[in-house]
């Protein structure tokens, strides 16, 4: 209470923060003490995680697990009940490995020079891996592995069912005949050398391509039986046109008008190869009349010809993904708002038609987008250049040829990152690079597709990702995270709570002692996959990561007598416990870490062989590994309101943090770094530290403008801030 006469009163606030949903908020909230989201945010949550209950907790650790080579991504398959594998596309190579990090199968042979060119999508025994080099399919049965070019389905009269296309509007071809081995002429330019071993349609029938001759000119093998040519001579030619589409009204004959002498029709025949019957009508849009004479000729020159719409020609799709027994396939090169479904029946069977299981080929959009990405998210949801569609499933249960429609809920652009599912939508990277969103379902009563940004808030975290890694929608943990890769080799993890509202998704940095590469959720976890310098030289590891581990990138070590033993396995506790034989760590040279039941060992060294040198605190069931720090940083209090003078000025005088077992930290208050150590007074020095439950309160020295106040994992253990109270005085 003021003293009698005092002008002006003095306050005290104390205030605590038991919510931190949100995450790390960028610098820009530093003079907001009256924004809502600020009161559930940090100012700095480095290398730390958001629970289920709101706290922040240090991040789990990574134990190595193998190293690799040139490998960017590793992709959870299950190609049977029970059986799961991870994929790891390397440079130059496909390594498939078991939960044990073992590779259980290897193709040394792989059509990629580069592995980030490569997308995957599982579809159980069968895994289709695509690129800018083709199509391939990785088999599983019966224990054993394929790795298999796509090869269509074969169709009706020996032909291919694979899409095709008309590329080359503009020109005419003409085979010498209906069967066999012909030559096939163009009125331009067209051909070339690549064409060999490929198949061109002539009125929807296929010619095995097997000699270039010249850019006019080739040759190949008819399949089945060329449309054949009529000279169809009617009673009055008037009402035609070249171009025109005729169809006979008894037989239902079907051509295209490719000539006219006056009432002597040339026509390419479509449907009903025997021909219009004498004295039937022939009908145009234009008109009818009779026909008089019909005259099988050889086939003419016709502008009704396509080819494959993938191709080492024409190139392949950037993206793929599966819906309702259907593999989608979308950003074709040259046809960039084609969207390609397979038929129900196979996914290998691209024969288009009106049957709801016919596969359908389709260009959809506004003003040609070029469709970079697709996902089954329910709908069917497309990501373009120009903008995001949807094609609805999720009501009718099929998609079929009659109700396959791409409609555009969005105009935000979609950058070249591949989308994430999360478990009410679809996150992705607006084309500008620097913004998250996220495509989801949205309404009361109906339901209906939008984008919502969920990184403007925390955009300082984002610096031109380069991957969108998880959630582990398999794990057994209740929180779920997903992983924005950086350029820099930073990550930005994003938790959120029940749906993915604005105030409801945090950011946090992730940092390590190299550089991420990739964070894939795979076995029912998270692997990583890391750039280290170890000794002056960069290796890439695969690392798993664990929330019993405190360290990154380690392994357990056994001491110097254990390692002279040269044992393989032993059982601690009653699990298997990996000893590190000499030459087996992955770190030689380096100086590490030591953790192991409950006791911080410090740091040690491993030699140039890879065997630990015992410091004196190594057992068989310590860890080895890099360290790193934990940081919580609130946003200051700085501003209070009184019930007489309104808003003042405040200072910061203490501060308080409630810990759920935590061993040690540090305390820093502007200058001024206090460390509360493992052991009290009265513990036995000869257990590990207790993990301790308590509230610790510091004084705050110095008056400055936003006050700066961290508490710091600043050695292995675990660390799990519970809230954060402020005391303040104007």
């Amino acid at each position: 209470m003021p003293r009698p006469g005092s002008a002006v009163a003095r306050v005290k606030r104390t205030l605590t923060q038991r919510n931190f949903t949100l995450g790390e908020l960028k610098e820009d909230f530093l003079e907001g003490d009256d924004l809502e989201a600020r009161q559930q945010a940090m100012r700095s949550g480095l290398n730390t995680r958001i629970t289920t209950a709101r706290s922040v907790k240090a991040r789990g650790g990574t134990r190595w697990r193998r190293t690799l080579g040139t490998a960017n991504d590793v992709v959870e398959i299950r190609p049977g009940p029970g059986l799961i594998f991870g994929l790891i596309v390397n440079n130059t190579s496909l390594d498939i490995i078991d939960e044990n990090a073992d590779i259980v199968h290897s193709e040394a042979s792989v059509p990629w020079s580069d592995a980030t060119s490569v997308w995957i999508e599982p579809f159980r025994e069968q895994t289709v891996i695509g690129g800018p080099w083709g199509l391939y399919i990785l088999t599983y049965g019966s224990g054993l592995w394929s790795f298999d070019p796509f090869a269509y389905e074969l169709a009706a009269g020996g032909e291919k069912a694979q899409p095709y296309w008309a590329f080359i509007k503009d020109a005419t071809i003409q085979p010498s005949a209906q069967t066999g081995y012909v030559t096939i002429t163009a009125s331009l330019p067209i051909w070339s050398v690549e064409y060999v071993g490929q198949r061109i349609r002539y009125g929807q029938r296929e010619i095995d391509i097997t000699d270039y001759v010249s850019p006019t000119v080739i040759k190949g093998n008819v399949i089945s039986r060329l449309p054949p040519t009529y000279n169809i001579t009617v009673t009055d030619g008037t009402n035609f046109r070249v171009g025109d589409a005729v169809i006979g009204n008894d037989t239902n004959y079907q051509g295209l008008i490719v000539a006219i002498a006056t009432n002597v029709l040339t026509v390419v025949t479509s449907e009903f190869y025997d021909g219009p019957d004498v004295g039937e009508d022939l009908s145009s849009p234009s008109g009818s009349s009779a026909v008089t004479v019909k005259t099988l000729m050889s086939p003419a020159a016709s502008p009704v010809w396509d080819e494959p719409l993938m191709s080492p020609i024409r190139g392949y799709p950037g993206a793929g993904s599966s819906v309702a027994g259907r593999l989608i396939l979308v950003d074709f090169p040259e046809v960039p708002d084609l969207v390609a479904c397979s038929s129900t029946r196979y996914i290998t069977d691209f024969s288009v038609g009106a049957r709801d299981d016919d596969a359908i080929t389709r260009q959809v959009g506004d003003n040609a987008p070029r469709f970079l990405h697709v996902v089954n998210a329910g709908d069917v949801l497309l990501f373009s250049d120009r903008g995001l569609y949807y094609v609805p499933v999720r009501d009718n249960g099929i998609l079929s040829p009659s109700t396959f429609n791409a409609v555009r809920f969005d105009t935000r652009a979609s950058s070249s990152i591949r989308p994430v599912q999360v478990e009410d939508g679809v996150v992705f990277v607006e084309a500008s690079g620097e913004t998250i969103s996220a495509a989801l379902l949205d309404g009361n009563i109906y339901l209906k597709w939008s984008v919502r940004p969920i990184s403007n808030n925390h955009s300082h975290l984002i610096r031109t990702p380069r991957k969108l890694c998880g959630p582990s929608l398999f794990a057994e943990a209740p929180e779920k995270y997903l992983h924005v890769v950086n350029s820099d080799g930073t990550v930005a993890t994003i938790s959120w709570f029940s749906d993915f509202q604005q105030e409801g998704v945090g950011f946090v940095p992730w940092e390590t002692q190299g550089s991420y590469v990739s964070v894939s959720p795979i076995f029912g976890g998270y692997w990583h996959i890391v750039d280290r310098t170890i000794n002056g030289t960069t290796y890439r590891f695969l690392e798993e990561q664990d929330d019993t581990s405190f360290l990154d990138c380690s392994v357990y070590a056994a001491s110097q007598e254990m390692l002279d033993v040269n044992l393989d396995t032993l059982q601690v506790n009653g699990a298997d416990l990996i000893v590190v034989t000499p030459g087996a760590t992955p770190f030689a040279g380096e100086t590490v870490h030591v953790y192991g039941a409950g006791f911080y060992g410090g740091t040690t060294t491993v030699d140039g062989a890879g065997e630990v040198v015992d410091n004196g605190s190594v057992t068989e069931d310590s860890e080895v590994g890099f360290h790193f720090d934990s940081i919580v940083s609130p946003f200051p209090v700085e501003m209070i309101e009184s019930p007489r003078a309104g808003m003042l000025q405040a200072r910061l005088i203490r501060v308080s943090v409630s810990l759920l077992g935590t061993v040690t930290f540090q305390c820093r208050t502007n200058n001024t770094t206090r460390t509360i150590e493992g052991y009290g007074v009265g513990d036995d020095l000869s257990a590990a530290p207790p993990e301790k439950t308590a509230v610790y309160r510091f004084s705050v020295f110095g008056n400055r403008d936003h006050p700066e106040v961290e508490f710091i994992k600043h050695q292995p253990g675990p660390f799990h801030v519970l809230a954060i109270t402020q005391e303040v005085q104007a």
